[in-house]
C-alpha cells in the first residue's frame, strides 16, 4: 500500500492549519468511511510526528483488527469499538486519549452504515470534550471499490490524483439541543458523496 501511496499525486489543502506540527490543541478528524484508505496515503505523507500521534476509532470486529495492523504500519493508532461492541469503552478511551493531546481520526458513518449518514457519536465526543471537529474531504481521480455492499472501501488506483482537503476547525455548540443542526453543518462540510 505504501509502494501504491508513491505512485499516486498527492494535493493537501489545509484550511484550519491542521498539519501545522507547532498545533497543541486535539482536534477530531471526520471522513467518509470509504475513502478511509485513500485518506491514510494522503495524511501520512503531511501528518506531523506529534507528541502524541494520530489514533483512528475501528470496529471490534476481525476486520476491524486487521485495519488496526494497516494504521500502525502508518504511524497511527487504533482505538477499538462501535456502536454495536466496545462502544462505551471506546467513547471513554477516545476521550482520554484527547485529553492527553492525541487526535482522534473518525468515519461517522461506519462500520455499519448507512452510507453517509452521520451517527451522533461524533458529535456527543467533540461536545463533552470541546474539541473541535475537522471535515476531511477526499476525492480519488480513480479507484477500485473493493467490497459490493454499503462499505465498500474506495482504494486508489497506481497514478491516479488523491486530493485531500481539511477544512477548518468546527467548533460546536455544547447546547444538547443543537445536535440535528450541527450533524448538518458536519456532513455539508464533509463534501460531495
Amino acid at each position: 500500500m505504501k509502494l501504491l501511496g508513491r505512485t499516486c499525486r498527492v494535493r493537501i489543502q489545509d484550511d484550519g492549519d491542521f498539519c501545522d506540527p507547532k498545533r497543541e490543541r486535539p482536534l477530531i478528524l471526520c471522513l467518509w468511511h470509504n475513502r478511509l484508505l485513500g485518506g491514510t496515503l494522503g495524511h501520512y505523507r503531511v501528518y506531523p510526528k506529534r507528541r502524541v500521534p494520530l489514533s483512528v476509532l475501528t470496529s471490534a470486529s476481525k476486520d476491524g483488527g486487521w485495519l488496526a495492523a494497516f494504521m500502525r504500519r502508518f504511524r497511527m493508532g487504533a482505538i477499538r469499538g462501535s456502536s454495536s461492541r466496545r462502544g462505551v469503552a471506546a467513547l471513554l478511551e477516545m476521550a482520554k486519549y484527547l485529553r492527553t493531546g492525541g487526535d482522534i481520526a473518525i468515519t461517522p458513518d461506519g462500520p455499519r452504515g448507512p452510507n453517509y449518514q452521520i451517527a451522533p457519536g461524533v458529535i456527543h465526543l467533540a461536545q463533552r470534550e470541546e474539541v473541535g471537529i475537522v471535515p476531511m474531504e477526499i476525492q480519488m481521480s480513480r479507484y477500485w471499490p473493493i467490497g459490493k455492499r454499503w462499505e465498500a472501501l474506495w482504494i486508489p488506483k497506481p497514478f491516479s490524483k488523491i486530493t485531500v482537503h481539511y477544512h477548518a476547525a468546527l467548533t460546536l455548540s455544547p447546547d444538547k439541543e443543537a445536535l440535528e443542526a450541527e450533524t448538518a453543518r458536519l456532513d455539508a462540510a464533509l463534501g460531495p458523496k
